[in-house]
């Protein structure tokens, strides 16, 4: 009798929890199908029929699909570059006896530990000297720059993992270090690239602070669109609704479609780091 008591109470925390997470982004949805008196009316709509317009008002912005392609140009090159520097000195860090190997990876993390906003007025005043103000690659630039310290951090954990003897056994095969990292070591971290991908990308999409401030107007991505409904007249609340779930859409459905490996990570490679 006991067990079952507290096999219902875990249940009823698990589901709580689960509606206070899922909370927000139903609230979002729901509010994108609210016209604009709907979306301020007291006593708020929890349920609402399916109502287009405020989509049609979003996607018939001006630059959408430059917004668009500059979002899936700055996350998917942010994340290669992030990817491949990362994994290159995880796997340094994780093979070699470098003396402060532990305090590189640690100040390599801690890095992430200060406030982006401290960072702006230098990050802005150096993309301005080199050219790379409101441009794709200085947004690249700053997105791998903020994602390979979380590629290091992660994928040093799933290297660890992999014997060293079975790399040696390929170098008496004749196969180089570098030729056992491409053919021994990362297939056998296909997990971990899969969770630290699926992380460094989801940074990357929903990016808002950097696109803000160091793009204009060739270089601006989805996440900064939101804004453009916030004026001197009101907010139009049910617009950026619209927004938002357009833009949190292929994140949502990106992770659904990988949660096994991101969890992995996150539980597994990333504790070993």
């Amino acid at each position: 009798m006991t067990i079952k008591v507290s096999r219902v109470i875990r249940y009823v925390v698990a589901i709580v929890l689960a509606l206070l997470n899922v909370a927000p982004i139903y609230w979002i949805i729901i509010t994108s199908f609210k016209s604009y008196r709907e979306a301020f009316q007291i006593p708020p709509i929890f349920f609402k029929w399916i109502n287009f317009q405020s989509y049609q008002g979003y996607f018939a912005q001006d630059g959408l699909m430059n917004s668009l392609a500059n979002s899936v140009l700055s996350t998917s090159l942010s994340v290669l570059v992030a990817m491949l520097f990362g994994c290159f000195a995880a796997y340094a860090l994780s093979r070699t006896r470098l003396r402060g190997g532990e305090f590189i990876a640690f100040f390599m993390m801690a890095t992430r530990f200060i406030p982006p906003i401290s960072t702006v007025i230098p990050l802005f005043l150096a993309m301005r000297y080199f050219s790379l103000y409101d441009t794709v690659t200085g947004l690249v630039i700053l997105l791998a720059a903020m994602n390979i310290p979380y590629a290091v951090w992660m994928m040093r954990g799933f290297f660890k993992e992999v014997p060293i003897e079975v790399e040696e056994a390929a170098w008496v095969d004749g196969c180089s270090r570098l030729g056992g990292f491409f053919r021994i070591v990362l297939p056998m971290c296909k997990p971990g690239l899969a969770a630290t991908a699926v992380l460094t990308t989801l940074f990357a999409w929903n990016d808002f602070m950097y696109a803000l401030i160091m793009t204009s107007s060739e270089a601006r991505t989805l996440p900064m669109t939101i804004s453009m409904f916030m004026g001197d007249q009101g907010v139009e609340w049910n617009q950026m609704a619209a927004a938002s779930t357009v833009i949190m859409l292929p994140a949502l459905v990106f992770s659904i479609f990988v949660q096994r490996h991101m969890a992995r990570g996150l539980t597994f490679g990333a504790l070993k780091g």
